[in-house]
């Protein structure tokens, strides 16, 4: 009977320690994932506000060739 239960706690700390190993991969690949969105979500935001940017000075410019060469008036 004892061999059997060394035969199955031994099994049974295998797993364990493969579920370990498993899951420390796990936590990489999540930390890995979560770094390389953080630096997504900056550059969209840059990205973001540089686009609204030049959709202002677009707009100004175009409101100021209407203005200057369309004969619009206030």
């Amino acid at each position: 009977m004892n061999a059997t239960q060394d035969a199955s706690n031994d099994m049974q700390n295998d797993i364990n320690k493969k579920l370990i190993s498993f899951n420390d991969t796990q936590n990489e690949l999540i930390f890995s994932t979560r770094k390389r969105l953080f630096d997504l979500e900056k550059i969209q935001r840059r990205d973001v506000f540089f686009l609204l940017g030049m959709n202002f000075l677009i707009c100004t410019l175009c409101i100021l060739i209407a203005v200057k060469f369309g004969g619009f008036t206030w």
